[in-house]
């Protein structure tokens, strides 16, 4: 493992705290860029590895995606399941960009994906919601503001 994913893995792992932090918005042109705009971000319970046999399912679509570890990318969809009620479990997510790619991503269940395969590969990416405390917890829906590429 590279030092460099060694690091981003270790900031994934540390980010819990960043949750009820509030969020702003991706602004391309500085940094490694993002999307810009969000949707709400829907939540609902299905069978899993979690407590009681539960994950959480969420999706949400990301627009104005403007950066170079994106080319020819404007939009995509972020998907995720995470195990309901078990805070440290990693969860498997996909961003289905608008040119047909497809990242598959891993984290922890607080908004902070490393991408483990396709476009922007190696890098993290923060999804970005309003101020709520809830990735492990709660189903509720929650309003997506951005996408911010954090390494």
């Amino acid at each position: 493992m590279s030092v460099r994913r060694a690091v981003l893995v270790a900031a994934v792992l540390c980010a819990v705290s960043v949750l009820g932090a509030p969020q702003g918005q991706a602004q391309p042109g500085g940094g490694s860029g993002g999307c810009r705009q969000g949707s709400l971000m829907s939540g609902r319970l299905i069978p899993g590895t979690g407590s009681a046999g539960r994950n959480i399912w969420r999706e949400a679509t990301l627009r104005e995606c403007v950066s170079s570890l994106l080319p020819g990318i404007g939009a995509g969809r972020f998907s995720v399941t995470i195990p309901w009620n078990a805070p440290g479990a990693p969860s498997a997510a996909e961003f289905a960009w608008s040119d047909g790619s497809v990242s598959t991503a891993t984290g922890y269940g607080n908004g902070l994906w490393l991408i483990t395969n396709g476009p922007a590969s190696g890098h993290g990416i923060q999804v970005d919601v309003d101020n709520w405390i809830g990735w492990y917890f709660s189903s509720a829906d929650v309003a997506v503001t951005s996408a911010t590429f954090v390494s």
